[in-house]
């Protein structure tokens, strides 16, 4: 398999990994924001250690990163942290289940965010899984022992937060990568770890 398979799901891991140990802090002393803060505040450092010690290894120069790298960029990490605040706000709603699930329209989302800004297109094979995966979050997202009809049990609260969340997680990946292809550099690994490194140093910064 290609070397994006196993990326991805590592990065599917470590996500889920990542709203465990959230969902612990804002179930804690900690409010919505605050565990949202301490995502970005702990990974800032490793962020930036793990860009400067691969430019310092590889002998690269810090790469120039212009105004669209920026916009790119900062429109990512805004997105991002209001992203994070409505899962974290999704872990005190009863039908938590259902916010999460809906927060996996990000996939088809991020299609349609990434044609409109980018103009990247999606294979009809990658389209067909997309609508399927789709179909598939719409099935898993009813929960009958809801009172009301299946309208009135997908339309909620939990609902709403998690497409706000799966959309706004689908503008911070499409503009992430933006902000990489905006990096003059031809090794890939460089672009991510000095992208990664700006935006979560500015939405540290931010907060």
């Amino acid at each position: 398999m290609e070397a994006w398979i196993y990326l991805s799901v590592m990065a599917a891991a470590f996500q889920t990994l990542r709203f465990m140990l959230q969902k612990s802090l804002s179930m804690g002393t900690l409010s919505a924001g605050g565990a949202t803060f301490a995502r970005f505040f702990y990974a800032a450092p490793c962020a930036f250690l793990l860009a400067s010690g691969y430019l310092l290894w590889g002998g690269f120069e810090v790469p120039a990163l212009g105004g669209v790298f920026w916009a790119y960029a900062l429109t990512g990490g805004l997105a991002q942290i209001l992203a994070t605040w409505c899962v974290v706000l999704l872990f005190s709603q009863r039908n938590f289940a259902v916010g999460i699930t809906f927060k996996k329209t990000e996939v088809i989302q991020t299609a349609l965010v990434g044609l409109i800004v980018l103009g990247d297109r999606v294979s009809v094979p990658g389209l067909v899984a997309i609508v399927v995966g789709l179909t598939g979050v719409l099935v898993l997202s009813d929960t009958p022992d809801l009172q009301g009809g299946r309208l009135k049990r997908l339309m909620n609260k939990a609902a709403g937060l998690g497409l706000l969340s799966g959309a706004l997680f689908a503008v911070s990946a499409v503009t992430y990568r933006g902000a990489t292809l905006e990096v003059a550099s031809e090794d890939a690994f460089l672009r991510a770890v000095v992208t990664v490194s700006a935006v979560t140093l500015s939405q540290t910064a931010g907060m």
